[in-house]
């Protein structure tokens, strides 16, 4: 296979060559917005709830079947209370509780004074449903092990906030990665391997 393109390319003029590498820049350009789309609704979705943690409850309506998120914010490198507390999600008319799934790549958004972080993702159907932040921890034990031993003083309890907002499935937040590496690879090594096409396929 290596030999064919090595074979093919020494037999094209090098102007299309050039022109090959050059149209794998709007491609890439595509798929790199289509990438970085992915990743935004990962990070940017709609804010469903936003409660101050010292209220401990809040509720909130869905009307969409889909997947949602839940979220810790607050200021910037402080220690927050997440080995304080377990949050629950129930639905409101049958007091059913929906299952919630720790977060795998746990989503990090900040302004550089107040920060963003995923927790857990759930599915829901649509319905009103009551968050209730209850005794217990929401991390696991080594990770409170390795918190103690971060120097940071606590979040003001007053300004820390857990956020519900729409979200999709982690499996699509995992694949936006390798998409905007190889759209951003399009774009970058396209232009420049056109611009080199005559001295790398001379």
């Amino acid at each position: 296979m290596d030999t064919l393109f090595k074979n093919l390319f020494e037999t094209m003029p090098v102007l299309y060559i050039r022109i090959f590498f050059f149209c794998l820049m709007p491609i890439g350009s595509f798929i790199l917005y289509h990438g970085i789309k992915i990743l935004r609704k990962a990070f940017n979705g709609k804010v469903m709830l936003e409660m101050p943690y010292l209220q401990q409850t809040g509720e909130f309506t869905i009307l969409k079947r889909g997947i949602y998120s839940i979220w810790q914010k607050g200021e910037m490198f402080r220690k927050t209370p997440l080995d304080q507390f377990s949050t629950h999600i129930y639905e409101k008319a049958t007091q059913q509780e929906i299952n919630l799934s720790n977060s795998l790549m746990s989503p990090r958004s900040n302004d550089f004074s107040t920060g963003r972080m995923e927790i857990y993702t759930f599915s829901a159907t649509p319905s009103i449903y009551e968050l209730r932040l209850q005794d217990g921890s929401s991390v696991l034990s080594v990770q409170i092990f390795i918190s103690k031993l971060v120097p940071l003083p606590s979040v003001d309890l007053s300004k820390y906030f857990i956020q519900v907002r729409e979200s999709q499935s982690q499996l699509f937040t995992l694949l936006g990665i390798p998409i905007v590496l190889v759209g951003a690879f399009g774009v970058i090594g396209g232009f420049v391997l056109g611009l080199l096409a005559d001295q790398v396929f001379k």
